[in-house]
């Protein structure tokens, strides 16, 4: 029997084994058990959380890599050395934030996984409660854990499975390491001297020995390390040595750039660019207020067209609240655009663009969080302007993924709640644009590493909200974009939040079936690409099959694998249908399993059997029209045929049951009622028709 861990496309990180029997005496029954084996595999591999692969080539190595403090229940010790062997099945990585952790936990897991065959992947937190269970053990596979950003504690249901999952890890030869804050490992919910876990706690690296390497690292400058510590340059005592290892980077990239040892403006930039924004924006200047209208205008537009820049400038100008006179002279009055930005201190390049980073890099990032910080009067001021140069025809209408790109730094510096608050507002506009703007901010802050996890709640808070239609189509759309490939299962349970809250409502309005149409929309779409499909559908048949104890808040569940699945003749194209029932290999036969499990499910609800025989009707229409393959329908059909005897055999077998002869009649009489059933039914419907 071989053991094969090649996965279907479609599939990435599904925790299964392909088996094939190759013993010249197997017969035919053990290789249909062995592929009933592997779609078995495939399909429970589905509730696992999604591997994401590591490129084990981008892995930080030596001699970049600076190995941090490490502390193993006992005293500090010395730097932990890279080539230790690694005697655990499952490692805790504890550290706080931005301490380097991610970066040193794959190189363990690369160390530790020295054949270059074997794959690492990295798993995010994608659940609404924590869950050991779904954590896959592929063999001989490493597996980063990432909870950066987490806040919750971990729970004692979570160590404990934690610790079976590690036992299991080790006899498959599979490592993972969790990343965490002390506090979300929460070790007082775990018992520490019984758990196979081993927990390694780490202090960041020395910042003055990561920054000296960088800078070490580059052939043409690496003398330049010594201005670290060399009293007569600018750049010396900035590191103290306990900074995060990113702070220190940045430093060694600053120092790679600098003019030379004495050049403050480089100084300045690490630091913030505090001393220029106070020139800046300390000035008494008459005129300041113009070229702070084009700095803030390029901090959001950098790169763009002058035109663009000089125009959204002069909006900011011309808001009510800034009383800024209209200039003299119209288009001759005043200096020309080139001139204005020389003023500004801005780069108007030959090719036309305006960079405001070019000269100062990183100072956009700090300009608009001095703004917010020292000027808040103003922030309602550059809400308007934003929602004016970003509408259709707008000024900054080529530009709004620069602006959606600028308001997810701004959050990261000021807060979510900045700029979820002008996304509401944009949402609350209705216009198209708008809508696709707050769309595009909540696509990168729902997976931001920092914000990610606050946003992702919010999304949910938004999606049951019944009051605010705008709010759950925004959620319905951002579902379909880098949250569900990052976090299926979250996305996926917030389309289920959207359709429940439509659902739950006694009168619908129009705005409510838009809503509902979107989020099945983007469950089609979901269904249709070759990367999620299986997941998507596995959500979608456990949705729909039966829990205990359901209410009937999850009604909703039943009815939403008919609506996606049912044929609309105006979307045809769009229809998930042919792309799963054509689906090739193990990984077509494990979404037909799903597809006869989903209906089989939904056929056993008589409430939905109606419905359920309109919808698989239009598939055999279908079928018979040539427009889906009849043999997969017929798969599914003959699932419908189980069901229904199902469904009816328990009242039946008390008389046909037997292998006596009068019992034998009564089976016969019984199919001869279903043949005879089955024609006056047909006579009848011909009779109608004609």
């Amino acid at each position: 029997m071989n053991f094969d861990g090649d996965q279907p496309k479609g599939f990435e990180g599904a925790a299964y084994q392909r088996i094939s029997v190759d013993h010249p005496s197997a017969g035919g029954d053990v290789m249909v058990a062995g592929r009933d084996l592997t779609i078995k595999n495939i399909v429970s591999g589905l509730a696992m959380l999604r591997p994401h692969p590591v490129d084990r080539g981008l892995i930080l190595r030596e001699p970049l890599l600076v190995p941090p403090h490490m502390e193993f229940g006992g005293p500090v010790a010395e730097p932990f050395p890279v080539a230790d062997p690694v005697d655990a099945s499952v490692i805790a990585l504890l550290g706080r934030e931005f301490s380097g952790r991610r970066t040193w936990a794959l190189s363990l897991l690369d160390t530790a996984m020295a054949d270059k065959n074997r794959e690492i992947f990295e798993l995010y937190p994608d659940w609404e409660k924590p869950d050991a269970d779904r954590l896959p053990c592929e063999s001989e596979t490493g597996y980063l854990l990432n909870l950066a950003g987490v806040k919750e504690p971990l729970d004692r249901e979570f160590h404990e499975r934690l610790a079976e999952f590690a036992m299991r890890a080790h006899s498959t030869d599979t490592l993972l390491v969790v990343v965490a804050t002390p506090r979300v490992w929460n070790s007082t919910a775990m018992n520490s001297r019984t758990s196979p876990v081993k927990i390694m706690e780490m202090d960041p690296p020395s910042a003055l020995k990561v920054a000296r390497r960088r800078i070490e690292a580059h052939r043409e400058h690496p003398g330049r390390a010594s201005w670290l510590t060399d009293e007569s340059s600018v750049f010396a005592g900035l590191l103290h040595g306990d900074e995060p290892p990113a702070e220190a980077v940045r430093l060694a990239h600053v120092i790679l750039r600098a003019e030379g040892p004495q050049d403050k403006d480089a100084l300045d930039g690490f630091k913030g660019w505090k001393h220029k924004l106070t020139d800046w924006f300390g000035s008494t200047d008459l005129e300041a207020p113009e070229r702070r209208a084009l700095q803030i205008a390029a901090a959001f537009l950098d790169g763009a067209r002058a035109r663009t820049v000089l125009d959204a400038a002069d909006a900011l100008l011309a808001d009510p609240e800034i009383h800024w006179p209209v200039r003299q002279g119209g288009p001759l009055g005043g200096a020309g655009g080139s001139q204005r930005c020389a003023d500004a201190e801005l780069d108007y390049s030959p090719d036309g663009t305006v960079s405001i980073t070019k000269h100062h890099p990183g100072i956009d990032r700090a300009l608009l969080g001095h703004v917010w910080r020292e000027r808040p009067q103003l922030v309602p001021v550059l809400t308007r302007w934003l929602s004016a140069i970003s509408q259709p025809q707008g000024i900054a209408d080529t530009s709004l993924p620069r602006l959606a790109g600028v308001l997810t730094t701004l959050a990261e510096s000021e807060g979510a709640d900045v700029v979820l608050g002008l996304t509401q507002d944009w949402l609350r506009n209705g216009h198209v644009r708008y809508t696709q703007l707050a769309v595009d901010v909540l696509d990168q802050l729902a997976v931001n590493p920092v914000l990610g996890p606050e946003v992702r709640k919010v999304l949910a808070q938004w999606a049951q909200g019944t009051n605010s239609p705008e709010r759950q189509l925004a959620v319905a759309q951002v579902c379909g974009r880098r949250l569900v490939r990052e976090y299926t299962s979250v996305a996926l349970t917030r389309l289920k939040y959207v359709l429940e809250s439509t659902w739950k409502k006694k009168e619908r309005t129009a705005e409510d079936e838009k809503v509902r149409a979107v989020a099945l929309t983007t469950l089609k779409s979901l269904l249709v690409d070759p990367d999620l499909s299986a997941r998507v559908l596995k959500t979608l048949v456990d949705w729909t099959t039966p829990e205990k104890n359901a209410s009937e808040k999850g009604e909703f569940s039943r009815t939403a694998f008919l609506d996606v699945f049912a044929r609309d003749d105006t979307e045809s194209s769009t229809s998930p249908v042919p792309v799963l029932l054509t689906a090739e290999a193990e990984h077509g036969e494990a979404v037909r399993e799903l597809l006869r499990e989903g209906w089989r499910a939904t056929w056993h609800r008589p409430e939905l059997r109606e419905r359920a025989a309109a919808v698989l009707g239009q598939w055999c229409d279908a079928a018979e029209a040539g427009e889906l393959p009849g043999d997969a329908v017929e798969e599914v059909v003959a699932v419908i045929f189980s069901a229904q005897a199902d469904v009816m055999g328990g009242e039946l077998d008390r008389l046909i049951a037997g292998t006596a002869p009068f019992r034998a009649q009564l089976r016969t009489r019984l199919f001869e009622v279903v043949r005879e059933t089955a024609a006056r039914r047909g006579a009848s419907s011909a009779y109608g028709t004609a």
